[in-house]
């Protein structure tokens, strides 16, 4: 495995989805649906991925997978536990220490070098821990700054970010969308071997990547399928 001896892995690890709808409110009054009756059930490690155009709710899944967002209704389930109105406190918690997610567009800070961006977020600082990481993901040049290695390195230090404090599961929003097709290639390799130690859930709009997945779903208008 690629992080064995790395971190301290998860097991049996549960995301449902039951019945989620979304909608948000327009400024004429009406609301808009984002979701409509979504549910979604990951019960064991794997890379699953959601796809869909643009405006089909890929973000607002992504949101409230990752608690960053309550559902207007239905109930989201997290390792057993109902999850769905959290209080602001766990809900913090959780993001920090249970959910990594990493962005279509590398958002390292750019005056930290790729080993000062990956333990800025480490609830326990741990160099060692965050060199052997970046090693094992793949990035070498670990003292440069991100202008200074290229996208493909800047994409896999973000992965290496959203996995340093070992949480229950992956979100990765449109992992190619940066990257050249060697890029992206080098990527979905490295979210595959990554699937035997982590929940792994992946949005995007490009379905050749789809083959790099043990579960594909299509999104559209909010309906997942």
């Amino acid at each position: 495995m690629v992080l064995r001896g790395c971190l301290t892995l998860s097991k049996n690890i549960i995301l449902k989805l039951k019945g989620v709808s979304k909608s948000y409110p327009t400024s004429g009054g009406a609301e808009v649906l984002a979701l409509n009756d979504v549910s979604l059930n990951l019960t064991s490690k794997g890379l699953s991925l959601v796809e869909g155009p643009r405006g089909s709710g890929k973000s607002t899944l992504l949101r409230i997978a990752g608690f960053l967002e309550s559902p207007s209704s239905g109930s989201v389930i997290f390792a057993n536990e109902d999850r769905t109105n959290l209080t602001p406190e766990v809900r913090l918690k959780l993001i920090r220490n249970e959910v990594g997610v990493v962005p279509p567009y590398p958002s390292l800070l750019p005056y930290l070098t790729l080993l000062e961006n990956i333990m800025l977020p480490m609830t326990k600082k741990n160099k060692s821990l965050a060199v052997e990481m970046l090693k094992n993901l793949g990035v070498e040049n670990i003292g440069s700054y991100p202008a200074e290695v290229p996208v493909e390195e800047q994409q896999k230090a973000s992965i290496a970010r959203a996995l340093v404090n070992s949480p229950q599961l992956l979100l990765v929003d449109e992992p190619t969308a940066s990257l050249s097709e060697s890029g992206a290639i080098t990527v979905m390799e490295l979210l595959k071997k990554l699937k035997n130690e982590f929940v792994i859930l992946t949005f995007t709009d490009d379905m050749g990547i789809s083959k790099y997945s043990d579960e594909v779903y299509r999104l559209n208008n909010g309906i997942l399928e």
